[in-house]
């Protein structure tokens, strides 16, 4: 059968016309393409960047929630998921940072401990000179207010301390031993010239950090029973006064 010339100049049209018009799409969406794209770009551009992670700040939380929990329902009675919840963050995020209780126990311990020792240390030099009752009025003061000031550090230490375990033992010689090697030659200054009464200045020492650590560690009970609180100012000058009163005799 022939084919009429007019049929194939027809077919040959409405191909190349339907391959242009599929052409002209392809080129439109090419060009939406890219407009979405130069918009989105403009758009992100102009969205406020969200601020740098900030580690430091991240660990500091995750230390401050540690402690409060520790201090709160002690080690044995901590975990991972609760310092997570009171941190605020999620518990692998947290693992990130302390990959165990232990790691959060020791990372709490060596970061709020130090101070006692290093407000010992900047009060010592005043004291030179001074006979041992006024070195120990100004020292010891400086040594229980750390007590007060960290409650919850002080409930922490009172627990631990309370018991023989491994954290007790790592306590005493990275904590206690250091801080009474500090003022051991004022205790000793304080029984050479008679202050102790007779009593060891060991004992005397530990007696002393006894009640800071009783009195400062467990201001709810005493509360309770007081109806006082015994970490405002006042209760806290007053109870310091006690304390080193009882070991330098008037």
């Amino acid at each position: 059968m022939a084919i009429s010339p007019v049929w194939l100049f027809m077919f040959v049209i409405r191909q190349t016309c339907s391959l242009s018009n599929v052409k002209h799409a392809l080129v439109v969406e090419t060009e939406c393409r890219h407009s979405r794209s130069m918009t989105s770009s403009a758009n992100t551009d102009a969205m406020p960047r969200p601020p740098r992670y900030d580690g430091a700040a991240n660990r500091k939380r995750v230390l401050d929630a540690a402690l409060k929990v520790f201090a709160r329902v002690g080690f044995a009675g901590a975990s991972v998921r609760m310092i997570a919840a009171e941190a605020g963050i999620e518990q692998g995020h947290l693992t990130y940072y302390f990959p165990s209780k232990m790691a959060l126990w020791r990372g709490v311990v060596e970061a709020f401990a130090p101070e006692p020792l290093r407000r010992v240390k900047a009060a010592l030099p005043a004291s030179a000179g001074l006979d041992a009752a006024s070195a120990a009025r100004l020292v010891l003061p400086e040594l229980l207010r750390c007590f007060a000031d960290n409650s919850e550090l002080t409930r922490l230490m009172l627990q631990e301390l309370s018991v023989n375990s491994d954290r007790s033992a790592w306590l005493a010689n990275h904590f206690a031993q250091p801080v009474w090697a500090a003022v051991q030659p004022l205790f000793q200054h304080l029984d050479e010239e008679g202050h102790l009464r007779g009593t060891p200045p060991e004992l005397a020492y530990f007696t002393m950090i006894g009640s800071a650590l009783v009195t400062f560690g467990n201001a709810e009970l005493i509360h309770r029973f007081t109806t006082q609180d015994p970490l405002s100012r006042d209760a806290v000058e007053q109870a310091i006064e006690h304390i080193v009163g009882s070991l330098v005799s008037r």
